[in-house]
């Protein structure tokens, strides 16, 4: 039931023209180009998920370029098996480039998670310091 990108640009421009942010679900599956391809045809201020991005030095200077925001669900990624582990998520590689990032959780019946276990989970598999959580968190206050 996937639809090319290319048919939502209007409703994104007509979005836009009201003043609202905007934001898709990309990035998840696919490849960073497709990530930084969305980005561009639809405009967009920030990315729900988007870790492909981490597979590409140019697709995470365009995130950080064009401060982008991506809003990452970690144990969505490893349950859905697009990523192997916890311990190898992407995550760490976007925070340490420069791209900003927050933690989120997905649906906490399907997923059994919360944002604080997400933080936990990241902390205790050795993905992200305490200090790098931390910024991630005072990050995810700041508004786009």
């Amino acid at each position: 039931m996937a639809q090319p990108i290319e048919n939502f640009v209007p409703i994104y421009r007509k979005v836009k023209s009201h003043g609202l942010k905007l934001k898709a679900h990309l990035g998840e599956w696919g490849t960073a180009d497709d990530v930084v391809r969305g980005v561009e045809l639809l405009e967009l201020d920030e990315v729900q998920h988007g870790i492909a991005a981490a597979g590409s030095r140019a697709a995470m200077d365009f995130l950080v370029e064009n401060k982008i925001r991506l809003n990452i669900c970690p144990t969505s990624n490893v349950k859905l098996g697009r990523v192997d582990s916890l311990k190898h998520h992407p995550v760490q590689v976007l925070f340490r480039h420069g791209v900003e990032v927050t933690i989120n959780s997905d649906d906490l019946l399907i997923f059994d998670s919360d944002v604080s276990k997400e933080y936990l989970r990241l902390y205790r598999n050795q993905v992200l310091t305490a200090e790098e959580l931390d910024a991630i968190r005072l990050n995810g206050l700041r508004p786009v």
